[in-house]
């Protein structure tokens, strides 16, 4: 996921990718310039519906792409 110095995709970008994501995943860094933690976007998660119903969650990462379910059992 390309960033800008504010840390997010243009909106011309996530126009191109599809939906806005429902959470952003970001990896907390700590800048010894400044004294202070920064987080950066790693990737995004979208909620979404099976045929059947059943509610997941897709998480992208880079190119990592994983399905995420709750767990109900």
């Amino acid at each position: 996921m390309p960033e800008t110095e504010e840390g997010s995709a243009s909106g011309e970008e996530m126009e191109a990718r599809g939906q806005r994501p429902d959470f952003r995943v970001v990896q907390p860094e700590y800048d010894a310039r400044s004294g202070k933690t920064i987080f950066k976007d790693v990737g995004a998660m979208w909620k979404g519906t099976s045929k059947t119903g059943n509610e997941f969650y897709t998480l992208k990462i880079g190119k990592l792409r994983l399905l995420v379910f709750p767990n109900n059992r």
